[in-house]
């Protein structure tokens, strides 16, 4: 981009875009490092960053023009950035891992190393023992989770070390977990 002499419309929409944060991140990054060497364009990102600070005050709304609203609908419907994945609420499936407990796989490194998985327990469900090949992460959502007598609640998080066993892993109330583990986790002998 070169300096600008004065503003137009276009200039405008770059700039309003710019200030509500709506730019594609390569526009974003250009834009930026124009804005150091254009004042005419600083000046209206500016202003429009400080107009945007005052629309929470303002008392009747005002349409915007269509080809900006469709614009701005645009980038807000495009997916993560390469090398970004998402799961939403809704997406994936849940399968049953043993009688009462459910689990949706969120992520998969790899077939040896760690998995990402939402993990439900119904009221009065038990996991069988089972042997840890790496490190495992749990993290409580809601309800409650007894590994043993050790029982955590939401929010309570518990990292299991490599070659560690959960024997008695169990829940009174019923639980969801967020479990970030070794896909190579061996069960123990178990009789539920």
């Amino acid at each position: 981009m070169t300096e600008h002499q004065t503003a137009n419309e276009e200039i405008r929409e770059l700039a309003s875009l710019y200030a509500a944060g709506a730019l594609p991140p390569a526009e974003e990054a250009e834009f930026r490092e124009h804005l150091k060497t254009c004042g005419v364009c600083s000046q209206e990102a500016q202003g429009f960053r400080n107009a945007a600070g005052w629309i929470p005050f303002a008392l009747e709304g005002t349409e915007a023009p269509p080809h900006l609203r469709e614009k701005l609908l645009a980038g807000i419907q495009q997916g993560p950035p390469p090398g970004i994945q998402v799961v939403r609420a809704g997406e994936g499936a849940w399968h049953t891992l043993v009688p009462g407990v459910t689990a949706k796989r969120l992520y998969a490194e790899s077939p040896a190393g760690s998995v990402a998985l939402l993990v439900r327990m119904e009221p009065g469900a038990k996991y069988p023992p089972h042997s840890h090949a790496d490190v495992e992460h749990c993290y409580v959502l809601q309800g409650e989770v007894y590994f043993g007598d050790l029982a955590l609640h939401p929010g309570d998080y518990q990292c299991a070390m490599s070659s560690t066993k959960h024997r008695d892993s169990h829940t009174v109330e019923g639980c969801l977990l967020l479990i970030v583990a070794s896909q190579r986790n061996t069960m123990l002998p178990w009789t539920p």
